[in-house]
């Protein structure tokens, strides 16, 4: 029976990559320093994140590329939580963050070791990550690899690949996703999705206009008092009307039977 490793090949889907993705992040994990700044500007984004994903979570989670934990932290009550990043800086600072919580192991580790070890959740998270790697199939392949046979892969990334812009440029982002997209390379990957959506539609005229503006970085300021505003408005509107586009599209997939 062949290895993990040597089944991780890429699909056709794999190929719906944006040609201008310069992928600043480096093989290091280096910390950015905007990586933790939604903690301190934008709670009630993450909280909203964090409820999204609760309906969809295991006893046992995994969370892939989980920061700094602050996602983290919001779901961990009453489950069994590994908090992997590749960065050091973000291992430090989770391991600071969950150094008194008994549920909660902080681990820099590749996901093939993961699997290598025979390690199954019932649940993996991966929230702002997926437009980071090149080969999107291969590594949700992975995922299912470590998700016990009812387990779910959730999902929070980046949408409509019109507002692409210098921003996605410099962070690394190879694409932003369509619902079908993110459909083909679940498919591809040997998943189907049980929940897939928009999320966060008043955020899109504001996202366009700043991430093709010369602005390096929003004022810690502006975010907060949109975190305050819009965030909180468009969780009340979402929470009653399905919306028909939005910034992010969060997503729940099972493995196919």
């Amino acid at each position: 029976m062949p290895s993990i490793r040597s089944t991780l090949r890429p699909g056709p889907a794999a190929r719906y990559v944006n040609p201008k993705a310069e992928g600043l992040i480096n093989d290091e994990g280096d910390h950015d320093a905007n990586l933790d700044v939604a903690e301190e500007t934008s709670p009630n984004y993450l909280r909203w994140i964090a409820d999204r994903c609760l309906p969809h979570l295991g006893k046992r989670v995994l969370e892939v590329g989980a920061g700094t934990g602050s996602i983290t932290e919001q779901y961990a009550e009453g489950r069994q939580v590994l908090a992997i990043d590749r960065s050091p800086w973000c291992v430090d600072e989770m391991e600071k963050r969950f150094a008194a919580s008994d549920n909660v192991t902080v681990r820099k580790i590749d996901l093939l070791d993961l699997v290598d070890e025979g390690e199954r959740f019932d649940s993996v998270v991966m929230l702002n990550v997926l437009e980071h790697i090149e080969d999107d199939v291969a590594i949700l392949r992975t995922l299912g690899s470590l998700l016990e046979p009812d387990g779910r892969v959730v999902l929070y990334v980046p949408a409509l690949n019109g507002l692409y812009g210098k921003w996605d440029r410099k962070v690394g982002h190879y694409r932003r996703y369509a619902p079908w997209r993110l459909r083909a390379v679940l498919d591809e990957a040997g998943m189907v999705p049980v929940e897939i959506g928009y999320m966060n539609a008043l955020s899109v005229p504001a996202w366009w206009a700043f991430s093709h503006s010369d602005v390096e970085k929003s004022t810690a300021g502006t975010m907060s008092l949109w975190d305050k505003t819009g965030i909180a408005w468009g969780r009340r509107i979402e929470s009653v009307v399905p919306v028909p586009f939005g910034l992010n599209l969060f997503c729940a997939a099972r493995l196919v039977h």
